[in-house]
């Protein structure tokens, strides 16, 4: 028996007729730009993607296998993720653990290693179990009632900022839309702002060193590389930027980064760096701080009705 789930192949052979060397060298020879490591089993038990294989006498019996490198470490209760996020990993294994087909000794052994993952992530015990009770009735019903017979939904993404958001999606429930959350911490941003700690991409503020006003711009990049162009344009006395046209103009002097550039929100590109500079913008011209030579259009009348921390309503 040959058995294959992507580049994971399982084979059961009689070993009255070949022999494990056999077939190594066999599969090896197809082609010279394949190589397989073979792996065999040990005391009749192998392990096979995530279950464990046990051969006995008369029958085979299942358990789900862990590797020994494996961590109990999923987002903590606590963070501050969508919910739906952080059953995830629960309903993976506890769905995980009513499909297949293991011993009932293994079933039991899965569920406590699934209540001890909870517990080391600071998730009560009564939530897990909810979500087992709700999930084994999910499986029980019958196919007519599934959801899939159902009209099929659209889905929006909402960014993750807080439990507060529910306020709004709650107004989606009884629609043809379905929910998805977009966390605001991810693994890219933590990459992509280590790659420059000290200035690294998002909306900046660059001051005039005579009348103090500031330039608030945005820059995918490193916010130093945006700078140094803004000063490459003034030395050419060319106003290509709002900053550059404010020096030239008024004949005032600027100064080095250490000085006069300031990173007033890392962020990536995209809708919500757009959103961070017209906000910023908003309030340097509130403060009567902005350069004159950066227009401001119509502002957002949201601005004025969100509710704005003291430490950005006055911003140096």
């Amino acid at each position: 028996m040959y058995k294959r789930y992507v580049d994971d192949i399982l084979i059961i052979y009689d070993q009255t007729k070949t022999d494990e060397t056999t077939i190594h060298n066999t599969i090896n020879n197809i082609d010279e730009n394949l190589e397989f490591k073979m792996t065999t089993e040990e005391n009749h038990i192998i392990s096979y993607l995530d279950l464990s294989i046990n051969r006995k006498p008369s029958h085979i019996e299942l358990d789900i296998y862990r590797k020994p490198t494996h961590m109990d470490i999923i987002i903590h209760f606590s963070s501050n993720h969508p919910y739906d996020h952080k059953l995830a990993a629960f309903r993976y294994h506890i769905n995980r653990m009513i499909t297949l087909p293991i011993t009932e000794q293994a079933r039991k052994q899965e569920w406590r290693n699934i209540i001890i993952i909870a517990h080391n992530n600071g998730f009560p015990e009564p939530i897990i179990q909810k979500l087992r009770t709700k999930l084994m009735n999910k499986r029980n019903q019958p196919q007519g009632t599934q959801q899939s017979q159902q009209n099929p939904k659209k889905w929006i993404n909402f960014t993750y900022y807080s439990p507060t958001i529910q306020k709004i999606t709650n107004l989606f429930k009884h629609t043809n839309l379905q929910i998805a959350f977009r966390p605001t911490n991810t693994t890219y941003q933590q990459l992509s702002q280590r790659t420059n700690n000290s200035k690294p991409s998002g909306i900046y503020q660059l001051k005039c060193n005579t009348c103090k006003n500031s330039y608030v711009g945005q820059s995918g990049r490193p916010i130093t590389t945006r700078y140094k162009e803004h000063i490459r344009y003034i030395r050419q006395n060319n106003p290509m930027s709002a900053y550059a046209m404010h020096t030239l103009n008024n004949r005032h002097e600027f100064g080095p980064a250490e000085e006069t550039l300031r990173l007033l929100k890392p962020c990536t590109k995209g809708t919500k760096m757009n959103c961070w500079e017209a906000l910023y913008i908003y309030l340097h011209h509130k403060n009567d701080t902005l350069v004159p030579e950066q227009q401001v259009n119509n502002t957002n009348p949201l601005f004025d009705l969100a509710y704005i921390p003291r430490d950005l309503q006055h911003i140096p």
